[in-house]
């Protein structure tokens, strides 16, 4: 007796799960149907409209936007800049206005680079006064005719003795009290970069300067190549007495550059 129920039981069990599975399979079956028949019922339009959401959140994941490359636009006394780059403060040297230390990747490289080497170089040397390069998105500029498109910068002298006041204002260069060795490796190491794309292209400084730094480099026994290097690009601009005004050339890439 007592297997007899047992038997009945399980034979109950059976039966409820397989009504169960049948029940799924008929809703299961139903679901799909009913999206077959709103899928058949859907405007031809709708469904682009869901095409297009599906492709734009595809195309959202696989191509993030790209960030603007750096570019110098127009010309240094009529220009601007875009996506700058900027001079971080370092060590031995001086930023005397932060909020205009902007230029070309390529410009603040090239600047970065000179006065690493002239440091290492000269480690006894006192603090460098770095000026203005542009403002942010470059243009016009109070107290300067150029340094709009982000190719221009005012870089301080080196002193036998840090004068009074410097680095925080630039002092006067004298053939007495100019350190003509760490100034001069700063001017050739810039002037190496002429031959390079966005190096430099001219370095503004009074005569009575140049003629001292190349003294010097005569005295020291500096290559006839090297100082011709140097004198090709420095050009004569009166009271620039205190500071070297170094400009980069347009960059290949900068075809709204001049």
């Amino acid at each position: 007796m007592r297997g007899f129920v047992v038997a009945c039981v399980l034979l109950g069990l059976t039966t409820t799960v397989a009504v169960a599975e049948a029940k799924g399979k008929r809703a299961k079956k139903h679901a799909v149907e009913k999206h077959k028949k709103e899928e058949a019922a859907a405007t031809p339009a709708k469904r682009e409209r869901e095409r297009g959401h599906e492709a734009k959140r595809e195309d959202e994941i696989a191509l993030p936007k790209k960030k603007k490359r750096d570019r110098s636009l127009g010309a240094p006394w009529s220009g601007s800049l875009q996506a700058a780059a900027k001079l971080p403060p370092g060590d031995g040297y001086f930023l005397r206005r932060p909020w205009r230390t902007y230029a070309t990747r390529t410009t603040i490289d090239f600047v970065r680079e000179a006065i690493k080497d002239t440091l290492e170089s000269y480690p006894r040397v006192h603090t460098l006064a770095i000026g203005d390069f542009s403002q942010e998105s470059g243009g016009k500029i109070t107290e300067h005719a150029s340094h709009q498109s982000g190719r221009d910068v005012d870089i301080g002298l080196f002193y036998k003795k840090q004068p009074e006041g410097y680095p925080a204002s630039f002092v006067k260069g004298t053939k007495d009290n100019l350190d003509a060795a760490a100034t001069w490796r700063l001017a050739s190491l810039l002037a190496r970069t002429s031959d390079e794309d966005g190096g430099v292209l001219m370095i503004f400084l009074d005569q009575k300067l140049q003629d001292v730094l190349v003294l010097w480099a005569e005295k020291h026994h500096i290559s006839e190549k090297r100082i011709k290097e140097v004198q090709r690009v420095f050009h004569h601009i009166p009271l620039h007495t205190d500071h070297m005004h170094v400009r980069f050339k347009c960059r290949e890439r900068d075809t709204s550059c001049r």
